[in-house]
């Protein structure tokens, strides 16, 4: 081996004690502790495949009475109950026999909500049709649609619970009561897919 060989091989084993040097410190007893850089503690990014799928439940017109009327919603109750079919043959508010209690003569039906990998949302009725649409995105412990945030939690990765952030609208614009009736809050929803 050359003399530069020797030196530069000196010269890489002084560098290499230099930093391992730099890289601890003295305690007060004078005893030598190793020390390693770390970063400053994240929150562990949220992983949005786990929402990844279908979801349904059997909705009760109950139910979803009680949620809106919890929210201040009576109106946005109203029409959802009409516009959604909940009772045969009733499509206007006006055709609601007694709106102080909306859901007599209303059907149990089934209803999901579809998130896909692209971040794709969607909501399939009683008759597999698809009802809703629109693009999903996870933020922490929610996801957010057209700008609605929705707070969810999901155990043993098969039920879905939703609980929605008022827009700040409410209680006055459609957002308000579509996020009561995208949630079912207090209800869970069960993986179908």
């Amino acid at each position: 081996m050359g003399r530069t060989a020797l030196r530069i091989g000196g010269a890489m084993i002084c560098l290499a004690l230099l930093l391992m040097a730099g890289c601890s410190s003295t305690d007060k007893d004078g005893a030598r502790e190793q020390t390693t850089a770390t970063s400053a503690p994240t929150s562990p990014s949220p992983d949005a495949s786990v929402i990844v799928g279908e979801w349904q439940r059997l909705q009760k017109c109950s139910e979803l009475e009680q949620a809106m009327t919890k929210a201040g919603l009576h109106d946005a109750l109203l029409e959802s109950i009409s516009g959604d079919g909940w009772i045969p043959g009733v499509t206007k508010v006006s055709q609601i026999k007694d709106p102080t209690h909306p859901c007599v003569g209303s059907v149990d039906r089934k209803h999901s909500h579809f998130f896909t990998a692209d971040g794709q949302f969607g909501s399939r009725d009683a008759n597999g049709q698809q009802v809703d649409d629109g693009q999903y995105q996870v933020v922490d412990d929610a996801f957010v649609i057209d700008g609605v945030t929705f707070h969810y939690t999901i155990t043993d990765n098969d039920t879905l619970s939703i609980r929605p952030e008022p827009p700040n609208c409410a209680p006055s614009c459609f957002e308000a009561g579509w996020s009561i009736a995208v949630a079912f809050p207090g209800y869970t929803w069960h993986r179908i897919g």
